[in-house]
């Protein structure tokens, strides 16, 4: 009885380790350089990432903020046909940035379209590679952190050096997801994601986004 009352209790504790470790894992952040070449906004949560993306741009650690697009959400061009233009979230991101002063000079927009993150980091590696950068910022909410870093070292190379940014302004509560539903649906689906890039992703990124980078 009292070695099943071991087992139970050290399972408990596992499980609670677990639960406090889970959301953590997930979130990565880099020390700040003194200055790089870009701050890239990755798509997806518009008001925390392109807040950090300012903060950041005000800081003078970097000239340019970069925004990347997404793939048209399901409906768009049924309503597009239709006359009704929605704007995107490349959109919104520029309209913001351009609302908290950053000049439209020092914004650029990728205009590839991404449907995934891995897509979306072989756009910006091929973008950073044809003009030779050395040095971004790239900023992401937290949960996706862990990942967006994993996939985008791959992608840009050894020849660029990363710095990941979870922004400050994200909700996601690393130590207690579990209390938040919204916390706990991304916990899953980042673990998810994680799983596929060690399994079938990782094994078909190619540096520089498959772009072949001139020496010199």
């Amino acid at each position: 009885m009292r070695a099943a009352l071991g087992v139970a209790v050290v399972l408990a504790a596992l499980a609670a380790g677990a639960l406090l470790a889970g959301g953590r894992v997930l979130v990565v952040a880099d020390p700040l350089p003194s200055h790089a070449d870009a701050i890239v906004i990755l798509a997806g949560s518009v008001p925390d990432r392109t807040l950090e993306a300012v903060d950041l741009y005000r800081a003078g650690v970097a000239p340019r903020v970069v925004v990347t697009r997404e793939r048209l959400p399901r409906g768009q061009a049924a309503l597009r046909a239709r006359g009704v233009r929605l704007p995107e979230g490349d959109e919104l991101t520029v309209t913001t940035l351009r609302a908290l002063g950053v000049p439209p000079g020092a914004i650029v927009v990728l205009r590839r379209r991404g449907n995934s993150t891995e897509s979306e980091a072989r756009t910006i590696a091929r973008w950073a590679c044809a003009r030779r950068l050395r040095q971004l910022i790239v900023v992401t909410s937290r949960a996706h952190s862990r990942r967006a870093r994993l996939i985008l070292r791959q992608a840009l190379g050894a020849g660029i050096v990363l710095t990941m940014r979870p922004s400050r302004y994200d909700a996601f509560a690393p130590a207690r997801w579990w209390h938040v539903r919204r916390d706990a649906k991304i916990i899953l689906s980042e673990y998810e994601k994680l799983a596929n890039y060690w399994l079938t992703e990782s094994w078909g990124i190619a540096p520089c986004g498959g772009l072949r980078r001139s020496g010199g």
